[in-house]
C-alpha cells in the first residue's frame, strides 16, 4: 500500500471543498441534460370565489377557486384555474395561517404548466406569500420544473356578502423545460 503524506491528504481535500460547489449547482438548479433555466415573472389578474372545500382539505380550511388571466413573460397569454385551502384551523397569534394553492396554467396553443405553492396567508393584510414549485404539465411544458415567490396582494375588489374578488397576483422565479 503506497503511503501518502499528509500534505498530499491535504492538497487533495482541498480540491474536492473546491470541486462541490460546481458540482452541487446544477443539482440544486435541477438543471441537467437539455434542461435551460429560464426567469418566469408575471402579473396577473386573478378572480377569486370562496365555496366548498375538496375531500383533501383539513378540517376548518376555508377554501376558494381562483381563476386567473394575462400573459407570463417568455410564455405568452395564459389562463389559470387554481384551488386554495387557507388551514384556518391553524391560525397563530400572529393572525396568520398556513395556505396552499394548487392548478394550472394553460397557453393559447392547449399546453399546460402544473404547479403547486404552499405558504402564508395574513388574515389582518389579506395577503398570501407562496413558494411555488412547477411540477410537469402538457406539450412544451410535460418535464418542466422550477420554483418561485407568489404573491397575492390584498385583494383590489372583495365583496364580503358573495365571498368574491379581484386583485393582482406577481410570479417570480424560475422555469425550467427540455429544449
Amino acid at each position: 500500500m503506497p503511503f501518502i503524506t499528509a500534505r498530499a491528504r491535504r492538497a487533495a481535500a482541498v480540491a474536492l471543498v473546491a470541486a462541490l460547489p460546481a458540482l452541487a449547482v446544477p443539482a440544486v438548479a435541477g438543471a441537467g441534460p437539455g434542461k435551460h433555466p429560464k426567469p418566469l415573472h408575471a402579473t396577473l389578474l386573478g378572480a377569486f370565489a370562496f365555496g366548498a372545500c375538496p375531500g383533501d382539505a383539513p378540517a376548518g380550511a376555508l377554501c376558494l377557486h381562483d381563476r386567473l388571466s394575462g400573459a407570463i413573460k417568455g410564455i405568452g397569454p395564459v389562463h389559470g384555474e387554481f384551488d386554495v385551502a387557507i388551514d384556518a384551523a391553524r391560525t397563530g397569534p400572529d393572525n396568520v395561517a398556513p395556505i396552499a394553492k394548487r392548478g394550472s396554467f394553460t397557453t393559447a396553443d392547449g399546453d399546460r404548466l402544473d404547479m403547486v405553492a404552499s405558504g402564508t396567508f395574513d388574515f389582518t393584510a389579506s395577503v398570501a406569500s407562496y413558494t411555488y414549485t412547477i411540477t410537469g404539465g402538457s406539450g412544451r411544458f410535460r418535464a418542466a420544473s422550477g420554483t418561485g415567490r407568489w404573491l397575492v396582494p390584498a385583494p383590489s375588489i372583495f365583496d364580503p356578502a358573495t365571498g368574491t374578488g379581484t386583485g393582482d397576483e406577481v410570479l417570480d422565479g424560475t422555469l425550467l423545460r427540455e429544449h
